[in-house]
Formats: C-alpha cells, sequence, structure tokens
C-alpha cells in the first residue's frame, strides 16, 4: 500500500503512516479471540479472524487502484489454494498480462491471508479476450518467506527496476 498513489499522484502512505494504521486498525483487524476448549475448537475449524475489517479497510483506502498503477514497481507473492502453485503478482506482468492486472486491494488482501490467521480471498480478473481468470490466494510466505525469492521463484530472474 505504500506504493499505491492517492489523488494528488503522490503515494498514499508514507512509511511513518504505518505504525499509526496498524494502532488504529489491528483493534479491529485481530479482534479478542474465545479461550479454553471452545476457543481451541474454534481455531482447528478454520482460521482465527474473519478479515472482514481488514477486506473493508484496504478496499476503502486503495478503491479501483490496480497493479499496473503503483507509484514504483512491485513484485508480490501469493499462492494458489486450488491450482497449489505460487502465483507473483508485478507491475511488470501486469503490463504484459490484463488478467495479472488485479485490483491492488484484492492483491493485498491476498497476501496478508495468512492461512492459521485469515481465511483465503477469492477474486476474478478477465484476460484480454474476456476470459475469467479465478484467483484462491493466501500469503506467498507459506512457500518463499524470503522477500528476494520471488524475483527468482521460477527459476528466472526478474528484472527488478
Amino acid at each position: 500500500m505504500l506504493t499505491a498513489p492517492n489523488a494528488q499522484g503522490r503515494p498514499l502512505f508514507a512509511a511513518k503512516d504505518v505504525n499509526k494504521f496498524y494502532l488504529e486498525h489491528c483493534p479491529n483487524i485481530f479482534p479478542a479471540v474465545c479461550k479454553g476448549p471452545l476457543g481451541w475448537l474454534k481455531s482447528m475449524l478454520g482460521p482465527k479472524y474473519n478479515g472482514r475489517h481488514l477486506h473493508k479497510v484496504v478496499k476503502e483506502l486503495l478503491g479501483d487502484t490496480r497493479v499496473d498503477q503503483t507509484l514504483k514497481n512491485i513484485v508480490i507473492l501469493t499462492f494458489d489454494m486450488k491450482l497449489h502453485q505460487p502465483t507473483i503478482f508485478s507491475t511488470y506482468d501486469a503490463m504484459r498480462d490484463v488478467s495479472k492486472n488485479a485490483l491492488l486491494s484484492d492483491v493485498c488482501i491476498s497476501t496478508s491471508a495468512a492461512p492459521t490467521y485469515l481465511p483465503g480471498h477469492h477474486f476474478e480478473t478477465k484476460d484480454k479476450d474476456g476470459k475469467t481468470r479465478a484467483f484462491n490466494l493466501i500469503d506467498g510466505g507459506v512457500v518463499a518467506n524470503n522477500p528476494v525469492t520471488p524475483a527468482n521463484l521460477d527459476g528466472v530472474l526478474l528484472k527488478l527496476y
């Protein structure tokens, strides 16, 4: 979200704003949960938090901004649960493949979906021929938690410019 543009074409957030964002929204994104046997049972059935507040805030902040509109080039790793493979979103890919030019909010929600804490995120895009492409994504950290790894995930070094 640091590379998303505001209405004046400047960054939506500065790095100094990150603390304020978390302090303001964390109590609603990660509300207190039930402890004891019932809490333990619930944690076995799915993610600890529902993610509704996170989805609402991210969608409000980012609106219709797409991956190709970021102010700096980005590479964001996610993992597709249905295809069982990593999915990388980058500015470069978004400019070449319209189906990878997703809403930035969908990509941010997806990469935030750490499986035991937040639910996976499903969204769809269309390719240049109007064919629907479905994404069922969670945090890419499940396959690569080293930030350099996405650049070389497919054995081909991406030029990060």
